[in-house]
């Protein structure tokens, strides 16, 4: 890869523990984020190779992912 763009930014809500996106799963949430970005850029998802996500304050299954 030899260019990089930053298209857009947008975030996922907040949710809780036991709250109302417990049930969501992580990749599920991300799918939403990359659909509203095509829509909103109007960017043909063929272009893009390669989508990095963050996550700020995880919980659940994420939860410590950081550590040994």
């Amino acid at each position: 890869m030899s260019e990089v763009y930053i298209v857009d930014a947008i975030r996922t809500p907040i949710g809780k523990r036991g709250g109302a996106l417990s049930g969501v799963h992580p990749i599920d949430l991300g799918a939403h984020v990359v659909k509203a970005l095509v829509e909103r850029t109007g960017i043909d998802p063929s272009d893009v190779d390669d989508v990095i996500f963050g996550c700020v304050d995880a919980i659940g299954g994420q939860a410590g992912q950081h550590r040994p």
